[in-house]
């Protein structure tokens, strides 16, 4: 896979990681003016729920309205509301409260919900079957890279005292950057065969499809319970941070990093590994990985220690990360891209939503250390859970039949 080779595949690489380096600055600098406002744990708390409701209430519908328009205009126009509502925020928020950076965080992250499963449904298109591992290989060491790269960017900044309202402009003109390359990517891809008979028909096809198929059904099972836990990951690295080691929230970016290089690692080696390997075993390490990670906080006493535990731990979710999308893509067909990949994403977030609201609880009343255990405890047996969950196959083993889908210019 080549860059260079196709031009289409190279503007929404980097349309998309330009807008991964934005998100990445806004979301740290807006934790950051949050903690600067207040130092209470509820309000990291509601910092994570505001992101994650709309995704639990509208995923689905979202993708389910995008499975019939034009691609890469959905991109367009989301990346130009996200920009209008970050403007519009800086101007006033000598004004705000901390409480309206849970409404900004709100219009972002429904805006991200168009922005996702279009950049996801639009890469088979883009990219042949052989090369489609390889292809998502490469969106993810570019998505990683551009996350350690606006992390350390963002911490680095907040260490010398820049303003996060500066840091949020930054965000905004590297949005904008992403519009170029967005603009750019030809030929317009729409499916025409997309059934238009309503929406929620859509989405109920959508859980049908994917109850329906065993391998698709205990996968997105075991998904469901893992993120119930992962998610709360950052919520209670935030909270170690300033209550037992006493230090600022902007050094969750460099633990953030260190994950991320250990992602590059692991998305690296996936592609290799892909077509030999049985892709269960590609997936269910990221589990005990994640769970082994967590209990370590237990013991450490200084922040730098949490560096290489995480680093471990992003080799494991770098394989899952291009394992899993490859093989939704590998066997989903054409015409269920978008409700597929759009319930993923809402399940990833409603199992996210009660997770962080419990472990939000756990950590008012037991401390942070006891929700250390008990959420590492959980990880653990969610891992061993995955053990005994159906074949996946290797490579291209496992073919659902794929119905024609039309590729048209509107």
């Amino acid at each position: 896979m080549s860059l260079k080779q196709n031009i289409a595949f190279r503007n929404l690489f980097f349309g998309r990681t330009l807008c991964i380096f934005a998100d990445s600055v806004m979301f740290f600098s807006l934790l950051k003016w949050v903690e600067i406002q207040t130092n209470s744990n509820h309000a990291f708390t509601f910092f994570y729920v505001a992101f994650y409701l709309p995704i639990t209430l509208f995923a689905l519908p979202i993708g389910t309205w995008i499975n019939n328009k034009t691609l890469q205009k959905v991109m367009y126009y989301s990346i130009i509301l996200q920009i209008f509502f970050l403007i519009t925020f800086l101007v006033f928020s000598s004004y705000l409260t901390y409480y309206w950076v849970y409404l900004l965080l709100i219009f972002i992250s429904i805006l991200q919900l168009f922005f996702v499963p279009a950049n996801q449904s639009l890469l088979p298109y883009l990219v042949g079957n052989d090369e489609r591992a390889r292809a998502n290989s490469l969106l993810q060491l570019g998505y990683t890279a551009i996350k350690i790269v606006g992390q350390i960017f963002t911490a680095f900044m907040i260490k010398l005292s820049v303003a996060p309202t500066t840091l949020l402009f930054v965000s905004a003109l590297f949005l904008l950057l992403s519009l170029i390359f967005i603009n750019n990517i030809k030929p317009l891809i729409k499916n025409k065969s997309a059934d238009t008979n309503g929406q929620w028909k859509l989405m109920i096809e959508g859980m049908r499809y994917i109850i329906k198929k065993p391998q698709l059904n205990s996968l997105f099972t075991l998904l469901a319970f893992a993120l119930f836990f992962v998610s709360s990951v950052d919520l209670i690295l935030v909270s170690f941070l300033s209550d037992i080691l006493t230090v600022g929230v902007e050094n969750l970016s460099y633990i953030g990093t260190s994950s991320l290089c250990g992602i590059a690692t692991g998305a690296f080696i996936a592609p290799k590994l892909y077509k030999n390997t049985e892709r269960k075993w590609l997936m269910i390490p990221s589990l005990f990985f994640l769970g082994l990670t967590i209990g370590s906080l237990f013991f450490i006493t200084n922040w730098i220690f949490i560096l290489p535990m995480f680093f471990i731990q992003g080799i494991a979710l770098g394989c899952f990360n291009v394992t899993f999308v490859t093989y939704l893509q590998d066997v989903i067909p054409n015409e269920n891209y978008t409700r597929t990949f759009s319930f993923y994403n809402m399940l990833s977030n409603a199992t996210a939503l009660p997770g962080l609201l419990v472990t939000g609880v756990l950590l008012n009343k037991f401390g942070v250390l006891i929700t250390i255990s008990v959420v590492s405890g959980m990880l653990l047996s969610v891992g061993i859970f995955g053990l005994f969950t159906p074949k996946l196959g290797k490579g291209q083993g496992l073919k659902m039949e794929q119905k024609s889908t039309d590729i048209s210019l509107p």
